[in-house]
């Protein structure tokens, strides 16, 4: 808390009538990032198949290894043995989020006909962008280069369109 109002200003006492413990406050600061992360993959144009999932992956894997989205992943997985229920408000307000705008958007694919549950192949596609940039990023900070989140959002979208589709 004393690090918050350091930032911010004010006081504990204006701090605590807002957010009555530093869980609530975590569980806004969380909530927070999450409705900004969801904002820009909700805006998106729908266009073909592979330029929305490409455009959809990008935004997702730039989210999660920039600065603000390693340090709120570190946040979570560091601070959930000491709040019961922050993993799982994470997982809800966030994770799960982004997997229900994703499903949607597969199901709605009649011309590809998808072969699998759209639900299923949302969290397979956000699992593979979520692999080893997003490890390595965790690991050393270094953010990933352009090139690297265009390539793994590339083979990602091709792994997900030749595994989940019957015709694409």
């Amino acid at each position: 808390m004393d690090d918050v109002i350091a930032v911010t200003g004010g006081s504990k006492r204006t701090l605590y009538r807002y957010f009555p413990s530093k869980e609530d406050l975590f569980f806004a600061v969380i909530k927070m990032v999450s409705d900004r992360t969801i904002v820009g993959l909700t805006v998106m144009p729908v266009k073909g198949l592979r330029e929305t999932l490409t455009t959809f992956g990008r935004t997702y894997l730039r989210t999660i290894v920039s600065p603000d989205g390693l340090a709120l992943f570190r946040a979570v997985v560091s601070e959930s043995p000491h709040f019961p229920g922050l993993g799982q408000r994470f997982v809800v307000d966030a994770t799960k989020r982004v997997s229900d705008i994703l499903a949607n958007f597969l199901a709605q694919q009649t011309e590809a006909r998808l072969s699998e549950d759209p639900q299923v192949a949302a969290d397979q596609f956000l699992a593979l962008l979520r692999g080893s940039v997003h490890l390595e990023a965790l690991l050393t900070g270094i953010t990933p280069t352009a090139e690297v989140v265009e390539s793994d959002v590339r083979r990602s979208v091709e792994a997900l369109v030749a595994g989940a589709f019957t015709k694409a």
